[in-house]
């Protein structure tokens, strides 16, 4: 075998190129000193012009985000970064990598430079073709609560706007916007699932009734990697719900009042039965004390005592209910 040949293919120059992986090196300020032939083909950006741009520039608008405030702090502390999920920004579209990292410093402790690797992952092609295909919104969010990915449904029903409008709840109804902050919040920090039904106001102005969901994603570490959310339209059943608590709390409405009136209606009726009742009570109270003076047989005294004892039993009764009854109305 030629050696001549073999050795143009161990060339350093060559393999920094044509290795199927993608290799930049730039600036802490995020100036791109050098880049493989590989990196240019996946952004569709010649090694000419990438070399004009900032590091920054390059990357989404989540990605950059995350990158000023999680990965930059880590490559100045740590001096290194493992397995960064990173979205770039290229002509024909965003491509999705792992970004790997080294950074150097100088004899001062300053950090002069960050050689990186990027590794061409579709994983998130396939997510986002089979999130487009759910009927529900569907939507991703890093570890620390940016969203990172919205469904075609979610664009449908908000139209075009920035990631930074669903990280910031703007399509949250005013009245249900501050609690559910404070819910998603507490749930970010203690890395607990989100539930709760919110309304959404989307490009149609109308604010309709949503069940949403956020679940958590946990790495081998046990540490969350991203959250992944989903809301369902309840609208219907919410209104219909709403209607029969309405029906509901009418009907028990009208139930209370009927009862009060039958109530009443009923004291009404004994008070005056009472009072039809206490007259011809009153009489036969007043014989039996004429009675009781005039002369009668042995037998009819034996009765006359049976009597007696009726009629104050039958006094005793309606005065015990005439004291307890409600003041009757008319």
């Amino acid at each position: 075998m030629n050696t001549d040949t073999l050795s143009k293919y161990l060339k350093t120059d060559f393999l920094y190129d044509q290795l199927p992986g993608g290799f930049i090196s730039y600036l802490p300020d995020g100036s791109i000193l050098r880049v493989n032939e590989t990196f240019c083909k996946w952004m569709n950006i010649s090694n000419e012009d990438i070399c004009k741009l900032n590091f920054r520039s390059i990357l989404n608008q989540a990605s950059e985000r995350y990158y000023d405030r999680v990965i930059n702090p880590i490559l100045n502390i740590n001096c290194a970064a493992n397995e960064v999920s990173l979205t770039f920004d290229s002509p024909n579209g965003e491509v999705d990598a792992l970004f790997n990292a080294v950074s150097y410093k100088d004899e001062s402790g300053g950090l002069i430079l960050i050689n990186a690797s990027i590794t061409k992952i579709t994983y998130r092609e396939n997510h986002e073709l089979l999130s487009n295909r759910l009927p529900n919104q569907i939507w991703t969010i890093s570890a620390d609560g940016e969203c990172i990915f919205v469904n075609e449904k979610v664009k449908d029903y908000f139209g075009e706007q920035p990631m930074s409008f669903y990280t910031e709840f703007g399509g949250v109804a005013e009245a249900d916007r501050a609690k559910c902050h404070e819910a998603w919040k507490s749930s970010l920090e203690k890395g607990k699932i989100f539930e709760r039904e919110i309304r959404l106001k989307g490009i149609s102005e109308k604010e309709e009734w949503f069940f949403v969901s956020i679940i958590p994603y946990f790495n081998k570490e046990g540490k969350i990697e991203s959250w992944f959310g989903s809301c369902t339209n309840i609208h219907k059943q919410k209104m219909l719900q709403i209607a029969n608590y309405s029906s509901l709390s009418l009907s028990l409405t009208s139930a209370h009042k009927t009862l009060a009136e039958n109530r009443q209606l009923f004291t009404n009726l004994a008070y005056s039965h009472s009072h039809m009742i206490r007259k011809p009570l009153a009489n036969i109270i007043g014989l039996t004390q004429l009675l009781e003076y005039e002369e009668l047989t042995e037998e009819s005294r034996d009765l006359f005592k049976m009597l007696q004892t009726s009629v104050q039993e039958l006094d005793e009764m309606i005065k015990i209910a005439s004291n307890t009854m409600i003041t009757p109305t008319y």
